[in-house]
């Protein structure tokens, strides 16, 4: 069916194919407002994009395979193409001449294995992973913070370092403007309280069960030293975890983790992405990590584990009580993400959007 829409005529328009949406949705507001002639269409995956109202989209379709036509008609006479995963259809759909695809991702960089290097690509067909790397060399240009994310980038993706273009994270941009005051004072409103200090524990997805049951109940001997905990989980579990105490909050959707981290102290993770962004807010970060060893195997970390990121990890829930009590320890892990920050993104924070569109229109 894709081929058959070569018969149409390529249209000024923009079609946001996503999964998560986070860093498409800056450019297709800035589209909105600056571009205004431009037809903007959004395919989404109704899983986590709970608010497709808010795109203003001239046309909105929820992802399913019985709507292909509809999807293979868009892709086919769309001159610009954002996405921001993986997009199986794309191994039997090539770039049209005179279009442009942009892959943005959904992570700013990795701890764990993915792509063409993770365990379950590693253990596929020969005809899957050539269907793998179909799909990858038809992503168009790869947006990224800069030449060292490139770099860690190429090999799962297959791709030379030519087709990344190093702009930033467009989801970051409103923390360096006017929308983040407002954001921050709502969280703050609720969830600050006078000499206590605030901890993100943002645990990656797994998929066997993970210890996050058994992590909160440690994390509690905190509360008595002066810290609110605020529990980020994934979607697929969070369910799971309702009994909140007077200072651990399960926090839901309502707002994105991006958010939260405006207010956040100290942040814990595990093999997450997220203090590839939060380093732009200097955020101390340490890694818990007591399952590592079965994380190695399924789906697997760097080699260099935890490099890039200039983060300690621990198994021991000592070690962080003793990391997060210390004010030395705090401040030169602040330090650290301070420096790895100019490391990791090549331009300044808070216009890569603007960038993007300046480059692509």
């Amino acid at each position: 069916m894709y081929r058959f829409f070569y018969v149409f005529t390529i249209q000024r328009k923009t079609l946001f194919w996503v999964t998560y949406g986070e860093n498409a949705r800056p450019i297709n507001d800035y589209l909105r407002q600056h571009v205004p002639d431009e037809k903007r269409i959004l395919i989404y995956d109704r899983r986590f994009v709970k608010d497709e109202e808010k795109w203003h989209v001239h046309q909105s379709i929820p992802y399913h395979p019985v709507r292909f036509i509809i999807m293979a008609f868009h892709l086919a006479t769309s001159k610009t193409v954002f996405i921001d995963n993986y997009i199986g259809e794309f191994s039997v759909a090539s770039i049209r001449k005179k279009t442009q695809r942009i892959q943005l991702w959904h992570a700013a960089g990795a701890l764990k294995n993915f792509g063409l290097i993770s365990s379950t690509s590693k253990a596929a067909s020969k005809r899957t992973r050539a269907r793998f790397q179909r799909v990858y060399k038809r992503y168009g240009d790869f947006i990224v913070p800069g030449n060292e994310c490139a770099s860690l980038f190429m090999a799962p993706h297959d791709l030379p370092i030519t087709r990344f273009k190093s702009f930033g994270m467009p989801r970051t941009d409103y923390w360096f403007h006017e929308k983040r005051q407002r954001i921050e004072a709502q969280l703050r409103s609720t969830y600050e309280r006078k000499n206590r200090r605030i901890a993100l524990y943002a645990p990656t997805y797994r998929e066997y069960d993970g210890r996050e049951d058994q992590t909160i109940r440690q994390l509690e001997q905190l509360t008595d030293q002066g810290w609110t905990i605020l529990v980020k989980l994934h979607p697929t579990v969070r369910d799971q975890f309702t009994d909140q105490t007077k200072h651990i909050h399960f926090v839901t959707d309502d707002f994105s983790i991006n958010d939260y981290l405006l207010i956040t102290d100290v942040l814990i993770t595990d093999y997450s992405s997220i203090p590839f962004e939060s380093c732009l807010l200097d955020i101390p970060t340490i890694l818990y990590t007591p399952d590592i060893d079965t994380y190695r195997k399924d789906p697997g970390v760097l080699d260099s584990y935890p490099e890039p990121l200039p983060v300690k990890y621990t198994s021991r829930f000592e070690d962080i009580v003793q990391w997060m009590n210390s004010d030395a320890s705090l401040q030169k892990s602040r330090m650290e993400m301070k420096a790895f920050k100019t490391l990791w993104y090549a331009e300044p924070p808070g216009e890569a959007t603007q960038r993007i569109v300046k480059h692509y229109y």
